[in-house]
C-alpha cells in the first residue's frame, strides 16, 4: 500500500522531497463515518516502540500497516521535558477550538484515540507519514508518524497533519493551513475557516479531492475548509475542569533540620493533561515569598528562619484549576543537635545576603538542568519576595 508522505521544506535549505499518491482508506463492510461533534484524543507517544503488522491501524497494540517502512521498530524522541513540552503547547494550542484533547500518556484500552508516534523514524527522508486519508474518520485508533523535530512549531504542525489525515482531511495549496505539504520552522499554520484547493503533493497540483462526500458539506467540490471539517468532526473545545493534585513529598511532615540548611522542597503533580505548566505560588505567614510558572514543583529552601516554618503551596493549571497543600517543619539554630530519627538533610555553606539561583540536576542526565524551575528562597529576609 502506498504511504503518504508529507515533505520538509525548510525555508532557505533543502529541496522538499517527492509525495506519492495519495491513498485513501479501504472501504469496510459495515464501516460508518464517525457521528459529527464526538471529541477526540490524541496521544502523542514521545517514547517509542515496537510495530506490528498484519492487524491493521490499532493504536492500542503499535498496529501498523507502515511497520516495515521502519523496520518494525521507532524509537523515542531523545529531546528533553522542556522541548516535549513546548511541541505539546503548541498541538494544543492549534486544538483550542476544538473538542480534541492531546495527552502523552497511553490512555486506558477500552477508550479510543488517535496515536502520532513522534520520534527517530530511521533513516527516512519524509517530516511524517500516516497510512491513509480516512474520509469520515471510519476507522478509529489509528496510527501516524512523525519525525523527531526539536522545533516545536515544525513538530507540532506534522503531528496535526498527519493526525488529520487520519481524521479525513487532505493536502490544500494554502501556506498558512496545517494541511499545507510544506512545513517551516518560522511559518506558523492552523486549521483555517476558508476553502482551499485540494492538492495532490508538494508540487501543488490540483486534485478533484478524494472525501467530498465531507468536503462539499462546507466547499465546492476539490476544495477543503480544515477548520469547519474539525468543528464538525469532534465538537467545540472541552472544558479542562479537572484540578490537579498536589502532594509534598519533601521535607516531610514536622522534620526537623539544623542550620545552615539547603533543604529540598519537592512535590508530585498529578493531573490528566500533565505535563503542562503550573503556577506555583508559596505562601509564609500570609505572604507570597515565591510565584512562577514551571512544570514541578522542585526548589530548595535555604537557611529558613529558625523556628517551627509553615508553608502553603498552591498550583493552578493553566485552565485555572488549582490545589493546594501545607508543609510544618522545625529550624534549629546551628550547633544544634537533630533528633536521630529524623531524615538526612541536605546541608551546604551559608551565604550571606541573597540567595543565588542554584539549578538542581537530573542525575540520569548531569548536562540538562532538573525539570523543575529551581531556585533558593532566602525565607530569614525581613520582607516577602516575588520572583518570576
Amino acid at each position: 500500500m502506498w504511504a503518504y508522505v508529507l515533505a520538509l521544506a525548510l525555508l532557505g535549505d533543502a529541496a522538499p522531497t517527492g509525495t506519492p499518491a495519495l491513498p485513501i482508506a479501504p472501504l469496510r463492510d459495515g464501516g460508518q463515518p464517525r457521528a459529527a461533534g464526538i471529541p477526540e484524543i490524541l496521544y502523542v507517544n514521545f517514547d517509542g516502540g515496537v510495530l506490528l503488522d498484519g492487524c491493521g491501524n490499532e493504536a492500542h497494540y503499535n498496529c501498523s500497516t507502515l511497520a516495515s517502512l521502519f523496520d518494525g521498530y521507532v524509537g523515542p524522541f531523545t529531546g528533553n521535558l522542556n522541548q516535549r513540552i513546548a511541541i505539546l503547547q503548541a498541538t494544543r494550542k492549534t486544538l483550542a477550538e476544538f473538542g480534541v484533547r492531546v495527552v502523552v500518556d497511553r490512555p486506558p484500552d477500552d477508550v479510543d484515540y488517535t496515536m502520532v508516534m513522534y520520534g527517530d523514524l530511521g533513516p527516512q527522508d519524509f517530516a511524517g507519514v500516516a497510512p491513509y486519508i480516512d474520509c469520515g474518520d471510519i476507522y478509529r485508533n489509528d496510527t501516524s508518524f512523525t519525525a523527531a523535530f526539536d522545533s516545536s512549531n515544525t513538530g507540532s504542525t506534522v503531528i496535526l497533519q498527519e493526525a488529520a489525515h487520519t481524521w479525513g482531511l487532505e493536502h490544500v495549496d494554502s501556506e498558512f493551513d496545517v494541511l499545507n505539504p510544506f512545513k517551516s520552522s518560522t511559518l506558523r499554520q492552523v486549521f483555517t475557516d476558508e476553502c482551499h484547493r485540494i492538492v495532490a503533493n508538494t508540487s501543488l497540483q490540483p486534485t478533484p479531492g478524494s472525501c467530498n462526500q465531507v468536503h462539499t458539506m462546507f466547499c465546492d467540490a476539490g476544495f477543503q475548509n480544515s477548520w469547519q471539517e474539525m468543528r464538525w468532526l469532534f465538537g467545540p473545545a472541552v472544558p479542562d475542569t479537572t484540578a490537579p493534585v498536589l502532594e509534598i513529598l519533601t521535607p516531610g511532615p514536622g522534620e526537623v533540620f539544623v542550620l545552615p540548611a539547603k533543604i529540598p522542597l519537592v512535590g508530585a503533580i498529578t493531573d490528566d493533561l500533565d505535563p503542562q505548566f503550573y503556577t506555583i505560588a508559596i505562601y509564609f505567614q500570609g505572604e507570597v515569598i515565591y510565584e512562577s510558572d514551571n512544570v514541578a514543583l522542585d526548589l530548595f529552601l535555604e537557611n529558613p528562619p529558625v523556628g517551627e516554618i509553615e508553608l502553603r503551596v498552591v498550583i493552578r493549571d493553566e485552565a485555572g484549576n488549582e490545589d493546594e497543600e501545607s508543609i510544618r517543619f522545625e529550624i534549629l539554630p546551628e550547633g544544634s543537635e537533630v533528633p536521630a530519627d529524623d531524615a538526612e538533610i541536605l546541608q551546604d555553606d551559608p551565604i550571606d545576603g541573597c540567595a543565588v539561583a542554584t539549578p538542581r540536576r537530573d542525575p540520569a542526565r548531569p548536562d540538562v538542568p532538573h525539570s523543575g524551575l529551581v531556585a533558593l528562597l532566602a525565607l530569614g529576609l525581613g520582607h516577602a519576595r516575588r520572583r518570576r
